[in-house]
């Protein structure tokens, strides 16, 4: 049976039977991997807590049968390095953080190795924590995110006839096509949304504070419920905040 070690950050997890939790933990090296922590949930000496918690960062070893099959891998040991207890703080923060750990717990597959992708969760949740801005820490790790699932939108021109957008009327964006959409090709579309701030904030990537950061959100927010096929948990208030910027600035 062999035996890896890891960095991870816990994405989800399911108390079982008194004492174990199912996890799923996304990891530097190996990707997101799903396992049993058998015992985890007894204190020990050096540790009381009910168990191994959401959006902890820690060392990990684990047995696994084979990588990429169904069965669970079994925990040998966690070793945790960060809390992140700067993102409990506040409801935008730790609201902002269970997003960004369920679109990464639905769109990628377990045992692919995501490295870059490793280190901007862990980047963005470091700086949750910190207090920075939510809605444009969460716009960059949409951005991660997509990049990495082989999601990224077309900004640059018409997704679906590759010519450059008017933007001098309203520029809209449909998933389904995978990118904006030119007037001519916008108007046989039902599928699609308004994008909120000039074309060129989202084809350069300039993102600043407020309504820009507000506006990318809105719309990667979209196209992600899209291709997980239902909306991502605790998006309520970072989807209310995003309007606020949108329509009251």
């Amino acid at each position: 049976m062999p035996h890896i070690q890891d960095n991870a950050i816990v994405l989800r997890r399911l108390d079982y039977s008194e004492s174990s939790q199912i996890l799923a933990v996304f990891t530097r090296q190996h990707g997101k991997v799903r396992i049993i922590a058998k015992g985890s949930r007894k204190a020990t000496r050096t540790r009381f807590s009910p168990g191994i918690d959401l959006l902890e960062c820690g060392h990990i070893s684990l047995f696994v049968r084979h990588a990429g099959q169904e069965a669970l891998a079994t925990l040998s040991e966690w070793k945790p390095s960060r809390s992140h207890l700067g993102l409990r703080e506040t409801l935008p923060r730790i609201e902002s953080a269970q997003y960004i750990a369920d679109v990464t717990s639905r769109l990628t597959e377990d045992w692919e190795p995501h490295t870059e992708l490793f280190d901007a969760l862990d980047g963005a949740l470091v700086r949750l924590a910190a207090g920075e801005s939510v809605l444009r820490i969460v716009a960059e790790y949409q951005k991660s995110i997509l990049e990495s699932a082989g999601l990224w939108p077309r900004f640059d021109a018409c997704a679906s006839c590759g010519r450059s957008p008017d933007t001098s009327c309203d520029v809209y964006f449909s998933s389904l096509e995978g990118g904006v959409l030119c007037r001519d090709c916008e108007a046989g579309r039902t599928e699609k949304r308004l994008l909120r701030s000039p074309l060129n904030v989202f084809a350069s990537w300039a993102l600043t504070e407020g309504c820009h950061s507000a506006a990318a959100f809105d719309v990667l927010d979209y196209h992600i419920a899209y291709a997980m096929g239902r909306e991502p948990v605790a998006r309520t208030h970072l989807a209310a905040q995003a309007h606020r910027y949108i329509f009251h600035t």
